[in-house]
């Protein structure tokens, strides 16, 4: 029993640590996403966000320019980076649940 409680700890230390990188990882990736204007036979990009009750947003370029494309891919990596630490909380309450439970017996 109490290999299976030292196990159970461990793997909470390590996906305690991974979820703070995804969670670092996210932080440092843009917020938002890209929206389209079209002015004067062209189309434009922007970043938009909240910040608050506020919507911002930040001129990128045209909607071909390498510049949206760079940001369309870091915000592809934050909401992949999102997803993998929202799986990486189940687990971790799982554990926390199965470290509960095996108090219990003790």
């Amino acid at each position: 029993m109490e290999s299976v409680v030292q196990a159970l700890l461990y793997e909470e230390r390590l996906l305690q640590n991974r979820l703070q990188r995804l969670e670092n990882e996210c932080a440092s990736r843009p917020k938002g996403s890209i929206i389209m204007k079209p002015r004067y036979n062209m189309v434009y990009a922007y970043l938009q966000w909240r910040e608050g009750p506020r919507v911002c947003s930040r001129y990128l370029g045209k909607a071909d320019s390498w510049q949206c494309r760079s940001m369309q891919a870091k915000i592809i990596e934050r909401q992949k980076y999102k997803e993998e630490a929202k799986e990486t909380k189940k687990k971790l309450e799982k554990i926390k649940h199965l470290l509960h439970e095996a108090s219990k017996l003790s």
